[in-house]
């Protein structure tokens, strides 16, 4: 069985609590020091938050491209997701910890929505749609998953085209661009974004 195929069976006849926020889940684990797997998302893509006596000590996105896990998982979470929390047994998720341990857990404080800043879509200026094509050996790159982070937090998620192109809309500053690869590894770019960018398609060439 895969991991995510062992947390669904574990998963399976609990009675959940919540839903809860990111934050409000992470208070009510410490305050009762509970042990069990907080859930959030789809098929398509869901985080598991392992939880032992009270700390998130592991973690697993399953993807439907791949899994990730540990630091890497709670990396994109976006902090306004909703979780459902499942009571376990501490000795069956300490053991499943191990595969999945995050070591930075400082990552799941920054996550929360009262730590990230407000990107507010509005007409005034400082604003615009930031574009871009992915390409390797000058060919595009469909089905590239790009992340966009600015001071530590994720500002844009999504994945190119057909053409290998994606947009988002962002403030003018400086970003972090960051290419997820098959082997799930991650490159990281920084970039300027200014005026002269707006209505430009940046090209961003990767290497294998």
């Amino acid at each position: 069985m895969t991991g995510e195929e062992i947390l669904e069976t574990l998963l399976s006849g609990v009675l959940s609590q919540g839903p809860f926020s990111l934050k409000e889940m992470l208070v009510h684990t410490r305050q009762q020091a509970s042990s069990g797997i907080g859930v959030t998302g789809e098929k398509k893509e869901r985080w598991y938050i392992l939880f032992l006596k009270g700390e998130p000590d592991g973690a697993i996105l399953a993807d439907s491209r791949g899994n990730l896990y540990g630091n890497k998982a709670v990396y994109l979470l976006k902090g306004t997701e909703r979780f459902h929390f499942y009571p376990a047994d501490p000795g069956v998720v300490e053991r499943l910890v191990l595969s999945c341990r995050i070591f930075d857990k400082k990552i799941l404080d920054r996550k929360l929505p009262g730590d990230i800043p407000e990107m507010v879509i509005k007409t005034e200026s400082g604003v615009g749609l930031f574009s871009m094509q992915v390409t390797k050996k000058g060919i595009p790159q469909p089905g590239q998953r790009v992340t966009i982070r600015k001071l530590g937090q994720i500002t844009g998620s999504d994945t190119t085209n057909g053409d290998g192109k994606v947009s988002f809309k962002l403030l003018f500053g400086r970003y972090e661009c960051i290419i997820m690869n098959p082997d799930l590894s991650t490159r990281v770019y920084e970039f300027e974004f200014s005026p002269d960018l707006l209505d430009q398609v940046v090209g961003l060439e990767i290497s294998s």
